[in-house]
């Protein structure tokens, strides 16, 4: 998959801060594949763990005692309540040169309409995410479509999902 091949090639060998992780470690290959590649791998989740890497906080105001190279923000910024303080305690977490890597999904993608999630707060789309992210700090240094998260689609769905995500790799302005 797409999203997982650059989530793999920009974590290895760094210090990685994934959130919304609980649920990755045991039926996500994701977070086990991260934690192979990289030299560290810390987790925040609003939902408690029992995994030790994986620390529950709300990342709208968690303060971690130190700073990544890499953080990923997978599937995560729509369910944010307050996605500018969200984005703006992310940036005070990144080192010098680090990378912020976020997957959302398209919101002008006919996809989204059909099930939309009632977690979802808000939605984004090419401009917007720029948009809040510049007003964050953080500009896009890659932007990308790819097609949602199934390891598999068929012909048909494969289609239907071509834009359905977007991913951003984001530096400090």
């Amino acid at each position: 998959m797409i999203r997982e091949k650059i989530i793999l090639k920009h974590t290895k060998d760094k210090e990685v801060l994934d959130i919304g992780s609980v649920g990755q470690s045991q039926k996500y290959q994701l977070w086990n594949n991260i934690k192979r590649v990289s030299k560290s791998l810390t987790g925040i989740d609003t939902e408690k763990s029992s995994d030790k890497d994986i620390v529950m906080g709300n990342m709208e105001t968690y303060k971690f005692k130190r700073k990544f190279d890499t953080i990923i923000v997978g599937d995560v910024l729509e369910h944010v309540e307050n996605q500018g303080l969200f984005l703006k305690n992310i940036k005070t977490h990144l080192k010098k040169g680090g990378e912020v890597i976020i997957t959302t999904p398209n919101a002008k993608w006919f996809t989204v309409i059909l099930k939309p999630n009632p977690t979802h707060t808000l939605w984004h789309d090419k401009h917007t995410l720029k948009y809040i992210l510049n007003s964050c700090g953080l500009r896009i240094i890659h932007f990308q479509f790819y097609p949602g998260n199934k390891p598999h689609y068929n012909l048909i769905k494969r289609f239907l999902a071509l834009k359905q995500g977007m991913l951003v790799i984001c530096k400090e302005i």
